[in-house]
């Protein structure tokens, strides 16, 4: 007969410490789970970064047209002979005209001026940038105020 020494067993948490004992490793449903736990833990996190990269092109994108139409604006403000040499209505091609800077990739720019009424050398002038480039179009409307010779 196995005397058991006094008091041994009768320790807070015996019973605990003889399960855990018991139960050495971890099963492969325990690794099955905790793989698909993770996997799935990173595939939110990597549609996440994929979502924001995107973002961020699209909206360098937008900035560069936009800085783009607001570099043509004070160009002619500051150049308005340009205007000079134009005399058909509607939209021109900003290509078609001697701007300094030139168009970025992806991005076309029209202009329209129009007399602006009651008031002479003064046009109303409508500039359209958009960008023909990537899957979405995208376009922004730049409108000013030019005094022309």
């Amino acid at each position: 007969m196995v005397r058991s020494v006094k008091g041994f067993n009768d320790q807070p948490g015996w019973k605990l410490r003889q399960n855990i004992c018991k139960n050495e490793g971890v099963t492969l449903l325990e690794v099955l789970v905790s793989l698909v736990v993770s996997l799935v833990l990173i595939g939110g996190a990597f549609n996440l970064f994929l979502f924001g990269v995107n973002n961020v092109s699209r909206g360098g994108g937008k900035t560069t047209a936009c800085l783009y139409a607001s570099s043509l604006m004070e160009e002619m403000k500051a150049r308005p002979e340009i205007l000079a040499g134009v005399v058909e209505s509607g939209w021109v091609q900003a290509d078609s005209m001697p701007f300094l800077q030139s168009h970025p990739p992806g991005v076309e720019a029209e202009i329209d001026f129009k007399p602006l009424e009651g008031a002479e050398q003064l046009y109303i002038v409508n500039l359209k940038v958009l960008t023909t480039g990537g899957s979405r179009e995208w376009e922004e409307y730049l409108v000013g105020v030019i005094q022309a010779p």
